[in-house]
């Protein structure tokens, strides 16, 4: 039987990470745990396929490959929808035991690893893709019981808010960022994992004469090939992994010169929870020089404030003993704090770094 109470815990522990936007991979621990699972993963799916995932760091090996695609066809997606159910779906609400035992994915792929039996709901709904819990426990522990789907059930209501917490979190700090990044002028769009314009964003608050840019097809159009080129590369390294800041200079209809920086928004929840990826901020002219004070910095990409103040003082032309010496520390220990805000900012030099914070200052 399972413990109620621990379940609670470890679902508060999940809202925690929700409300944080971060220590998911603890979290789901803790939940496989309390559940009598091996394996907790949170993932986004389609009817057809897992898109992205977040797990407990057990699952990991098996989720990556699993997504290679080199395994027997996964036949959970022809015989469970969890988008029709009230509760969590186990095993044998859609196998027979003959099913199971002649099921190359059961057989072939989850026996080897040691896991097998499942348990299954819908934690956020969507109409082309939706976000899914999935538990799975250990081949000699035996499918979930109706006494343990029950205690289950009792915190999906739960489970769910968490879902929706992540989501606004995330959609709350993209926004934060995007506003910071526009502080002065200039306007900013949301792009999703695939390089495409977020919704809402499918009209650009500026005149289309005046504009070297657009959006059609949820797609950021700019004048003339090479800038498309240009302004596509930006995004691709924004939104991959570890994300980069690209810039790109572009010119408008009248000959005015501008410039697009294409920044990531850090977090990987962000891929399951629909989030966006990066801010893509077009700016007129030239940035100037960076006089973002510290405390804007540091909301913008969620830096602490010993890391706020290296990247401000970095930004301002500072080499790491100078940084060092007017913090009153040790170069060693500057440079730690300096790799986590070029991780955080997705930026991968001073230049870069000069780049992105320049538009904080205006």
């Amino acid at each position: 039987m399972l413990d109620g109470m621990r379940i609670k815990a470890a679902v508060d522990d999940i809202t925690a990470a929700a409300l944080l936007g971060q220590g998911w991979t603890s979290a789901l621990a803790g939940f496989a745990r309390a559940a009598g699972a091996r394996h907790a993963v949170v993932m986004r799916n389609t009817p057809q396929r897992v898109v992205t995932s977040l797990s407990n760091e057990e699952a990991r090996d098996a989720i990556a490959e699993y997504m290679t695609g080199r395994i027997p066809p996964n036949t959970r997606y022809a015989r469970v929808d969890t988008r029709r159910s009230r509760g969590f779906r186990v095993d044998h609400d859609d196998y027979s035991p003959e099913d199971l035992a002649a099921d190359p994915y059961y057989q072939e792929f989850l026996r080897p690893k040691g896991v097998f039996w499942h348990a299954n709901a819908m934690i956020f709904p969507g109409r082309d893709e939706y976000v899914e819990l999935s538990l799975k426990r250990g081949v000699e522990l035996g499918p979930y019981q109706p006494d343990e789907i029950a205690v289950l059930n009792r915190f999906l209501e739960d489970l769910t808010a968490s879902a929706r917490i992540a989501t606004r979190v995330l959609d709350a700090e993209a926004r934060g960022m995007r506003d910071a990044l526009t502080k002065g002028g200039g306007f900013a769009i949301e792009i999703d994992r695939r390089g495409q314009v977020l919704r809402g964003h499918d009209a650009l608050d500026v005149p289309p004469d005046s504009s070297p840019l657009h959006v059609r097809g949820h797609r950021l159009i700019a004048g003339g090939r090479w800038a498309q080129q240009a302004v596509d590369r930006a995004i691709a390294q924004a939104v991959s992994r570890p994300g980069r800041t690209g810039v790109v200079p572009l010119e408008g209809p009248a000959g005015h010169r501008c410039l697009l920086q294409v920044h990531p928004v850090p977090g990987a929840a962000r891929d399951v929870f629909l989030s966006a990826q990066a801010i893509a901020v077009l700016i007129e002219g030239r940035p100037a020089a960076t006089s973002a004070s510290r405390d804007l910095i540091r909301d913008a990409f969620g830096l602490t404030a010993r890391e706020a103040d290296v990247a401000a003082l970095l930004a301002e032309g500072l080499g790491i003993p100078a940084i060092a010496a007017r913090l009153n520390i040790r170069p060693g220990t500057a440079r730690p704090y300096l790799r986590s805000v070029f991780a955080k900012t997705g930026t991968r030099g001073q230049l870069d770094l000069v780049a992105l914070l320049s538009r904080l200052g205006n």
